[in-house]
């Protein structure tokens, strides 16, 4: 297993982390296509990282719909621990996307120094640190989308947080459009009606997942 392409553990050799994860009950399980990985609000107090595969955060409504909360890649961590807020009556899932094997570690173990005060430990708190900041900043760029009041206004903020993200104008949304439509909480139908008006527009191109936005999405 290559923990350094990890940033959990950027910066511990590979022997440090084994030693690490022999007093951490950590262990990799596996998953298919479909597979609930994780319920949110159960007993397990454990953090997952991805090692290979795909996963989607997703909550569920009473009514049956459902959004997106998260996209998860190879490096990227999950766990009930890692939620900033976490309603008693939401039905939340780490949801398998694509295979994928997680390794998981129990959050007590991972947050509290050694005995020994072992300075890979201290390297993987402070990386914990770094990775907790990283999901607050993208949790404010959620709500950056999600507060724009119309589908138009959705679909341009987060376009245009991907083209920053990128330095480019064009790039792949990572998303299927049913996917796409839950991410912003919105109806696919009225979603796919507004890109295609936007298309007609000459505010941007898309070709299947391969957007490229032709004028100032920020002042479109």
């Amino acid at each position: 297993m290559n923990t350094t392409a990890t940033a959990l553990f950027q910066n511990i050799s590979d022997p440090d982390c084994k030693k690490m994860f022999a007093c951490m009950k950590s262990y990799t399980a596996a998953f298919h296509s479909g597979d609930i990985i994780y319920t949110y609000g159960g007993s397990r107090q454990s953090v997952g990282i991805i090692l290979q595969g795909k996963v989607s955060v997703v909550r569920y409504e009473y009514s049956g719909s459902r959004t997106i909360l998260e996209e998860l890649a190879p490096g990227d961590i999950f766990g009930e621990a890692l939620a900033f807020y976490l309603p008693e009556y939401a039905c939340i899932t780490a949801l398998c996307q694509k295979d994928c094997r997680i390794l998981f570690l129990d959050y007590d173990h991972l947050i509290q120094n050694c005995a020994k005060v072992c300075p890979c430990h201290t390297q993987l708190i402070r990386n914990m640190l770094r990775l907790l900041s990283e999901k607050s900043r993208l949790l404010s760029e959620r709500i950056e989308v999600l507060s724009q009041r119309s589908i138009r206004g959705k679909l341009l903020c987060f376009f245009r947080q991907q083209s920053a993200k990128y330095q480019s104008t064009a790039f792949t949304l990572p998303f299927s459009m049913i996917d796409f439509a839950d991410f912003l909480s919105v109806n696919r139908s009225a979603m796919v009606r507004e890109i295609k008006k936007m298309k007609e527009e000459g505010i941007l191109e898309i070709e299947k997942r391969r957007i490229t936005l032709l004028s100032d999405p920020q002042t479109a």
